[in-house]
Order: C-alpha cells, then sequence, then structure tokens
C-alpha cells in the first residue's frame, strides 16, 4: 500500500516476490490470514492536484514494513454513517468520512457541548453525538430539520415523555434515533443565527458546520432583498389576525453573502465558545485566486488546521480555529458596521463565480441563457 500515491498492480506483485528470501514455509491464506504484513511506502504530497498512477511511482520517501497489530475503530463508521443508509437525508447532506473527519477536528467527547448553526439535515449532529457530545442544532428554514412525514400526527404526550416510536420521529430525530443518539440532541431551533435567541456567550465546547455556499443552497438572513426596513409593527390580515401567527408565514429573507457570513461565522464563534474551544467549518475558495489571507481571522481566534479539497478550478477548505482566549467578547454585529481592511477574499460572490465557470473578466463570457441552475 501507499500514502499519497497509488501503486501499480504490477509493482504490486514485484514487492510481494522481494520478499521471496525471508523464507515464509507457512501457507498463504488471503481470505482468513491469522496475521497481516504490510510494505508502506510514502510519497510526496501532490497537494491536492492529481497525477498519473504511473508518475512518481518508485520515487517514495520512505518504505515501512511490518505486522498489523491492531485495526482502527473509525474506518467502519464510514460504513455506519453511509448517507444513502440514513433514514433521512437532503440534496446537500454531508458525506460520512467528511461528517466523521470535522467531528475529529471538534474533539468530540463525552461532556461536551457541541453547536451546529447550519444544521440542515442534521450529519454533523449525528458523528459528534456518537463519539458521546451532547449536540444542539439551529437553521433558519426549520422544513430541513423537521422533514416530511407523520411528525403531525405525532401525540404532545411523546414529546413531553420523550419516548417517540422511531418509525414516528420526523426529520433529524428519525435519522438520530437510527443511530442511537437521540438521547443526546439536545434541541433543535429555527431561528436567523444574525438575530439568535442565545443572550450569553462562553456556552459550547466546538461549534461545527458546513454553511451553505449557494450551489445547491444558499445562505440566507432576515431581510427584504431590495433593501428596504423591515415592519416595525405586524402585519394584520383582512380577518384581523396577525400574519406571523399563522402556521404558513415564511418571513421575509434575503441573500447572505458567502465572505460576510464567514467572517461573522469566526466572530460568533469568538462569542459563544469556551476558551480553548473550537470552530470547525467548511470555506470555498477560487484555486486560482486563493491567498492564506482569505480565511476569515479576528483577535482572540488562532488557525489551527487549513486543509484543502480540491475539485479543480475550486475547492473546499476545513477550517479549524481555536479561541485562545479568556476574556469576554460582546456579541457579534453581524455586519452592521463597515469592515475594511483592504482585502477582497477569493471567495466574495462565489455563488456567481461558479455558475461562470470561475473565467476571469476579460475572458470570453458564458451564454448564461443556455446555463440551466437549480438550488
Amino acid at each position: 500500500m501507499a500514502y499519497s500515491h497509488t501503486i501499480s498492480k504490477e509493482r504490486q506483485r514485484d514487492i510481494m516476490n522481494s520478499f521471496a528470501y525471508m523464507g515464509y514455509q507457512g501457507k498463504f491464506d488471503m481470505n482468513n490470514p491469522e496475521f497481516i504484513m504490510a510494505c508502506i511506502e510514502e510519497y510526496p504530497d501532490s497537494h491536492g492536484w492529481p497525477r498519473h498512477k504511473r508518475q512518481v511511482d518508485g520515487e517514495f520517501l520512505q518504505a515501512i514494513f511490518g505486522r498489523l497489530i491492531v485495526e482502527g475503530t473509525a474506518r467502519k463508521l464510514i460504513a455506519v454513517f453511509d448517507v444513502k443508509k440514513r433514514s433521512y437525508y437532503g440534496n446537500t447532506s454531508m458525506e460520512a468520512e467528511i461528517s466523521l473527519l470535522m467531528a475529529n477536528q471538534t474533539l468530540a467527547a463525552q461532556g461536551k457541548l457541541i453547536y451546529d448553526p447550519f444544521v440542515g439535515t442534521g450529519s454533523m449532529l449525528y458523528t459528534a453525538a456518537h463519539f458521546g457530545a451532547l449536540v444542539f442544532g439551529s437553521d433558519i428554514d426549520g422544513r430541513q430539520m423537521r422533514g416530511k412525514g407523520r411528525s403531525k400526527f405525532l401525540s404532545h404526550k411523546f414529546f413531553l415523555t420523550g419516548s417517540i416510536p422511531i418509525d414516528m420521529t420526523p426529520g433529524i430525530r428519525k435519522a438520530a434515533a437510527q443511530y442511537g443518539v437521540l438521547s443526546r440532541v439536545l434541541d433543535l431551533c429555527t431561528f436567523d443565527v444574525t438575530q439568535g435567541p442565545l443572550r450569553r456567550g462562553g456556552l459550547f465546547d466546538a461549534i461545527v458546520t458546513d454553511p451553505p455556499y449557494g450551489v445547491r443552497a444558499g445562505a440566507k438572513r432576515l431581510g427584504r432583498k431590495d433593501g428596504q426596513e423591515m415592519r416595525a409593527e405586524p402585519l394584520v390580515l383582512q380577518d384581523g389576525t396577525l400574519s406571523h401567527t399563522h402556521k404558513t408565514y415564511v418571513p421575509p429573507t434575503k441573500p447572505y453573502e458567502l465572505s460576510a457570513l464567514a467572517t461573522d461565522l469566526v466572530e460568533l464563534a469568538r462569542y459563544l465558545l469556551v476558551p480553548g474551544g473550537r470552530l470547525v467549518f467548511f470555506l470555498p475558495t477560487v484555486t486560482d485566486d486563493y491567498a492564506p489571507v482569505d480565511v476569515p481571522q479576528c483577535e482572540g481566534m488562532r488557525l489551527v488546521a487549513n486543509s484543502l479539497q480540491n475539485f479543480g478550478k475550486w475547492g473546499r477548505r476545513l477550517i479549524t480555529m481555536e479561541k485562545v482566549t479568556k476574556e469576554e467578547y460582546p456579541a457579534p454585529t453581524f455586519g452592521l458596521e463597515e469592515r475594511a481592511n483592504g482585502h477582497t477574499p477569493a471567495h466574495k460572490n462565489f455563488r456567481d463565480k461558479y455558475f461562470k465557470g470561475f473565467r476571469k473578466e476579460d475572458d470570453v463570457d458564458i451564454n448564461m441563457d443556455d446555463v440551466v441552475t437549480t438550488e
């Protein structure tokens, strides 16, 4: 086997035959071996860029040979949390392997409280709860959390007693029950993270999230798209009732630009995390235009890791930050105050760049009449 490389079948056979001098006399059983010998070759990191399987083959940094002692337990969890086997998921659900990596970056463990402010269908909650953490999620659109099904037929007593039959549990709760972590889901709330109900900071041991960036789903916040101010008084309908008291009421929303969201998220984490707490989130970037300064920073938060998942012209970076101060900071203003640091990050207006193929302004224009996009 190899790290950061794929060894060709021919070389694999050559490597195995090269150990003939050791003179093993026992019977080789490839299906049920009593012990496994392994040869591992380490290759230079390709930094996310694909290379031909023959390229640099045999030019390894080091080779390690030894006997397998024990297998890790986490790799089997990839199959356990497979999205296709999940009882509830959506088109934006994070794949199992990545959600496990994100939970690992948060240092999820028993006794910790972890929050996802863009919870969606809950992929990050399940893996964090699996490792023993208590989890809490919120989203501006509660329909993703609730799901569709038999939830409207549930008796209120089920929620009071907590004894909800698995086949009747709606949305995220249904999948959490499937994984045996329903008791660790403290609550799921519907609110705009920029106008949330949390009135004090220092609550969470970690914040883990995959903010929507407009390709399959876009981030939104309360407000009007035309820029007009929201009504100061409730709207009274013709029947005399208030509009917001109806179950079908949907408050007006406007797009939440990605670069502003990322900066707000870091400042929110500084406010809500305990000292030593971690923020883990994905940040999409344009490959050719990315610079390290694009990662939002603020006083009191330290960058721990910046890992790239490369998709060619664009990629997404798994950002891990840690709160390194005990000083109490005020709640973030969420862009109400102008930020001017003289730098425009490459991920600003990411959605528009994505559907234009990341072409520069002086490149040949794409005929957008021929492009069909879906949310």
